[in-house]
């Protein structure tokens, strides 16, 4: 992934990250009007879902998108926790949704991947991070397959998600002891 993660890129991703945010305030029902509270359990996951994937993934990542993926992510992040990652394989239900939002979002990735490889003029569109993975390979030489890209999509996603969060959460926890400010 280094490969798709330099400076020159994170440096590209500051007004996409900005677009995006001011997009979810503009259509968010908890921003209507000058007043209020915003449940930021809630809007906080689905705005960094939403900027990572457009800025790590691309635009037609970002459009496929809704807060149904985020959704998917929460029970897949759910699904990390102690008694999860000492008994993987029992009928938890959370381990239940953890693997069933696994699945959906891998076979989203795949699809993405194999539509592109049908059209790889497409490539010139917009270099994201899975074009970057689809065309590499591992130091050995072998191809990374589409379901290893898919995965590492998932995981890229899952990377930042806390930190964001919790960065997110501070900042707006600052913003709003000042009033003048926002």
């Amino acid at each position: 992934m280094k490969f798709g993660l330099t400076i020159e890129t994170f440096k590209s991703y500051t007004p996409l990250i900005a677009e995006q945010v001011e997009d979810y305030i503009k259509k968010s029902k908890y921003f209507k009007g000058t007043q209020g509270q915003v449940p930021l359990g809630e809007i906080i996951p689905e705005v960094t879902i939403f900027t990572a994937s457009r800025s790590l993934q691309g635009k037609e990542v970002r459009d496929a998108l809704d807060g149904s993926f985020a959704a998917l992510y929460h029970d897949l992040d759910l699904g990390f926790n102690p008694m999860n990652l000492m008994f993987p394989w029992f009928p938890f239900p959370g381990n239940r949704r953890r693997d069933a939002a696994q699945k959906k979002m891998a076979r989203f990735y795949m699809d993405l991947i194999e539509k592109r490889r049908k059209d790889p003029d497409a490539a010139e569109q917009e270099k994201d991070m899975i074009w970057n993975l689809m065309d590499r390979s591992y130091k050995d030489g072998t191809e990374i397959p589409d379901r290893e890209v898919a995965h590492m999509m998932i995981a890229l996603l899952m990377a930042g998600q806390h930190t964001s969060m919790a960065t997110t959460t501070w900042l707006l926890l600052h913003l709003a002891e000042q009033p003048k400010i926002v």
